[in-house]
């Protein structure tokens, strides 16, 4: 059996055959959880895009893409906020019904369906947690990752006055959001590079900083390490994490 797996990936790098980036599958995710991004990344990937490789029967195989993305799109929310015994057991509903559907139109509607689910779930996580200003600040926040994102751009989001913004952003996060901002921006950054493996300075430009080395300073001060000594695996220790 390992024998005909590593066969089939040899045979699927040959023919040329490339499936989506996974870079492509987190802005698909953010569009669809936060409505983060051009609405026509809602059309990147449909039941349609693997129908002809992951069963013999189109049917099945477009089953088994959207369960794929419901097991992915479940642990996506999870890391959005919602609890895991909630995000778990709504996958767990949808594969289900996924397995009930009798035809293409049926599982388009529980794709459109779930889409919304697993959306609503992520929003009512975050207004649980925080006052209305501050859950609107983290969900522009997380939609702004990938250009510049000002204090500032985020009192006026949520039509504050930026001192009182930032002192009840303080009160409820425990720390300033411009701290926030930047540590969330590390933490895609980290992903990126480790993950994505994207080069430094397209990792930079990416995430809004004006130029590599700004960003290279502001990662070295967050973990301690420049970007190029995190992918060799060089010790650190990520002092921004350590105080989060």
């Amino acid at each position: 059996m390992k024998a005909a797996a590593r066969r089939a990936i040899k045979e699927s790098m040959l023919s040329g055959y490339r499936h989506h980036s996974y870079q492509i599958e987190r802005q698909i995710h953010d569009y669809i959880l936060y409505g983060k991004g051009d609405s026509s990344l809602g059309e990147i990937l449909t039941l349609d895009t693997y129908a002809d490789i992951l069963a013999p029967d189109r049917l099945r195989a477009m089953k088994n893409a959207l369960i794929c993305a419901v097991a992915v799109t479940s642990r996506a929310v999870i890391a959005g906020g919602v609890e895991n015994e909630a995000g778990f057991a709504l996958s767990d509903y949808y594969v289900n019904e996924i397995e009930k559907a009798q035809n293409a139109q049926q599982l388009e509607a529980l794709a459109k369906e779930m889409n919304e689910m697993f959306r609503e779930l992520v929003q009512e996580a975050v207004l649980r947690a925080h006052s209305l200003p501050v859950a609107r600040a983290l969900r522009y926040i997380s939609r702004s990752l990938y250009e510049p994102c000002r204090v500032m751009d985020v009192a006026d989001h949520v039509g504050l006055n930026v001192q009182y913004f930032s002192a009840l952003f303080k009160k409820e996060m425990n720390e300033e959001p411009s701290a926030y901002i930047r540590g969330r921006k590390m933490q895609e950054a980290r992903t990126m590079l480790l993950q994505m493996h994207h080069s430094v300075v397209q990792t930079a430009e990416e995430l809004g900083y004006c130029s590599a080395s700004h960003f290279v300073q502001a990662f070295r001060k967050y973990y301690g390490v420049t970007p190029k000594q995190m992918v060799r695996g060089e010790s650190w220790e990520g002092k921004g994490e350590k105080e989060r």
